[in-house]
């Protein structure tokens, strides 16, 4: 049972109280029927930290638990660059005083080889002698993929919680991301797994104000109302794609030449959207009159998302496929895990998680140099799935006379058949990452959709 989900990031960097910082936040919520029924969490926590040392010298955290709401503060190492050091330290001893948040990522930066690691950290008013000691190697397996980690055992002095056993499990890298949590708990055993991870460009984080507590945060959940179709800015330079690009496919069965159907897939405009930058992406398919007789299908897909992310925050589905008829609108809230769809159905998802519409977009924005194996979260018939995307090799396909090379991907999901309709993509080999070809197996045999049509229009 998925019972909480922890969002750890970096901010930014810029000058806070006078200091220059790292900015690291986190953000900590129960959910489902733990959150409903056995302890409300929804916390929210921020560590400024020196970017020489890694030690931090303020912490700010807004706590929201069963009901009460309480901010505070806390300074440490105080006066800047004169932290009391003791006159001796053990090996593997950093001087200093840490919290929970900064203690995380000063353990990512360790160079976790055998041996023992110590600490001092503050936690809810208590100061405790921390010890990560290097135990071993593992392999661990995730809904996101396998890793190598570095096997590390959590000990707090004096703690209560020291009894749990805390585990943690770090990828064997010099990012060190902290891949599987564990711990005894009296009521069963306690998993925090990777859902998922991102390195974005990170641009200098502005001066804080004199009261940072008092500063806005942005919105948690979308605001319903009209689309305002002005006020885009400028998109990330790095995207492989613009406003304007469509791209347009012709369906066909086996190994025919008569299209069955068409898909158009289009980045609309880049605007504010029910309160939000955002980018509007859509696509349009349907069956063409001959295969209206064995099929009809007429299907339009919108998807609002953020420009820099190419999370979905909004998306809006109307398909018409034989009889069905399906009309749903979700409100995706990237930042507590949770879709929320116009008939009041709330579904957890992880924390980013794309739509069919946006994940052909961010596909587009990943390292495919073969084999290079990727994996992301996608909202599929109302539940989150896991896809792998794996990059097989490099060729040269035919498309339309042309003779273009591409690299070849399979994508697979975390169901018991992963590959049971043998999906492959053919990407152009460029920067601009162009989806050339899709093949899939279905009911009614292998399907094909060729890219026919490829316009641009630059802003």
């Amino acid at each position: 049972m998925s019972a909480a989900h922890i969002e750890l990031f970096v901010a930014g960097r810029g000058t806070f109280f006078d200091r220059e910082a790292i900015v690291l936040k986190a953000h900590v919520e129960t959910t489902g029927v733990v959150n409903a029924a056995l302890y409300d969490i929804n916390n929210d926590y921020t560590s400024y930290i020196d970017p020489a040392t890694g030690l931090p010298f303020r912490a700010q955290q807004t706590i929201r638990e069963a009901g009460r709401s309480a901010d505070s503060a806390s300074t440490y190492n105080e006066p800047a660059g004169t932290s009391a050091i003791p006159s001796q330290v053990r090996v593997g001893e950093f001087p200093g005083t840490y919290e929970m948040l900064s203690a995380i990522y000063r353990a990512r930066a360790l160079p976790l080889v055998e041996g023992s690691y110590y600490l001092t950290v503050q936690a809810e008013g208590q100061v405790y002698e921390a010890e990560l000691r290097v135990t071993g190697r593992e392999v661990v397996k995730t809904n996101v993929g396998s890793f190598n980690t570095v096997v590390t055992r959590l000990n707090l002095k004096g703690a209560k919680i020291n009894s749990y056993g805390f585990r943690i499990y770090f990828s064997d890298d010099e990012r060190h991301v902290p891949v599987l949590v564990t711990a005894r708990h009296p009521a069963g055993e306690i998993r925090a797994e990777l859902a998922g991870s991102q390195l974005m460009p990170v641009a200098a984080a502005p001066t804080a104000s004199p009261n940072p507590i008092a500063t806005p945060t942005p919105k948690k959940l979308p605001v319903t109302g009209p689309p305002v179709s002005s006020g885009g800015g400028p998109l990330p330079a790095d995207l492989p794609f613009k406003v304007g690009e469509q791209l347009n496919y012709q369906v066909y069965i086996a190994s025919g030449t008569q299209p069955l159907g068409t898909a158009s897939f289009q980045v609309r405009a880049h605007a504010r959207y029910f309160n939000r930058d955002g980018l509007l992406v859509t696509v349009k398919a349907q069956t063409t009159n001959a295969a209206q007789r064995i099929f009809f299908a007429n299907d339009q897909i919108n998807s609002y998302v953020d420009p820099s992310t190419l999370l979905p925050f909004r998306t809006e589905l109307n398909l018409v496929e034989g009889k069905l008829r399906f009309n749903r609108v979700w409100s995706i809230d990237q930042d507590r895990g949770a879709a929320i769809g116009d008939n009041g159905v709330r579904t957890d998802i992880p924390v980013g998680t794309f739509d069919l519409v946006s994940l052909l977009y961010a596909v587009r924005s990943l390292d495919l140099t073969p084999p290079k194996r990727n994996a992301l979260s996608v909202l599929v018939n109302d539940r989150p799935k896991t896809i792998f995307i794996t990059s097989l090799k490099r060729e040269t396909i035919d498309l339309g006379g042309q003779k273009i090379p591409a690299i070849q991907l399979s994508l697979t999901t975390d169901d018991p058949q992963s590959d049971k309709f043998q999906l492959r993509a053919w990407v152009s080999a460029d920067q601009r990452r162009l989806p050339l070809r899709l093949t899939a197996m279905t009911e009614i045999g292998a399907l094909r959709a060729d890219l026919v049509i490829i316009q641009v229009t630059r802003q």
